[in-house]
């Protein structure tokens, strides 16, 4: 018989007892240590309140050493802004709901709550604060640039107002330019001006 051929042999007979080997360990062994860890799942379950719901529970509450985000969700730009960040302090041992009725004011929400961070969201339909826009000034295609509250302005009246009317454009994109679309929100005018030659 060919070496070669005694080697191949060899070879699946090797592959064939690791195989049934492991499978045995695994079928037999696994199960095993498994039915034992059903058996002490059983046991807490009858002494102790089932760990993970304490444990999703303590998290409903802000921990001692939370740090706290305050982010603005810029829904015209569907884009995410941190306005600042604090350590828990006074807020620690605060519920979700508590959280709530304090900032409610000032519009923020409860987003997520770990025992690490607890971030704030407020959200508005505006674009990015100090960023150039694309959007539409008396039917025309315009260039706004937004203040630091994300108002938007025309910065000059004779550059920024195109001369490329909306009646031209398709129904999505008029509709894109009215509602918002991160694609319209720029950092430097340059920006704005470079995505304007798609429409002329």
């Amino acid at each position: 018989m060919d070496k070669r051929k005694i080697s191949l042999i060899f070879a699946l007979f090797i592959s064939f007892c690791i195989f049934s080997f492991t499978y045995y360990y695994c079928n037999y062994e696994l199960k095993g240590i498994d039915t034992k860890n059903n058996k002490q799942q059983v046991i807490n379950s009858n002494n102790a309140p089932d760990a993970l719901y304490v444990q999703s529970r303590s998290y409903e509450i802000v921990s001692p050493n939370s740090k706290i985000v305050f982010k603005t969700k810029y829904n015209k730009s569907d884009t995410y802004v941190i306005n600042k960040e604090q350590q828990a302090g006074l807020l620690a041992g605060k519920t979700k709901s508590e959280l709530e009725d304090i900032y409610e004011s000032a519009g923020y929400k409860v987003g997520t709550i770990s025992e690490s961070e607890v971030v704030l969201i407020r959200t508005v339909d505006k674009y990015e604060p100090n960023k150039y826009v694309l959007g539409i000034k008396d039917g025309y295609i315009a260039i706004y640039k937004t203040d630091s509250e994300g108002n938007m302005f025309i910065e000059n009246q004779d550059k920024d107002i195109t001369d490329i009317k909306i009646n031209k454009l398709k129904a999505a994109d008029i509709e894109l330019l009215t509602k918002g679309d991160k694609y319209f929100q720029c950092s430097t005018r340059e920006d704005a001006q470079a995505i304007l030659e798609d429409y002329e």
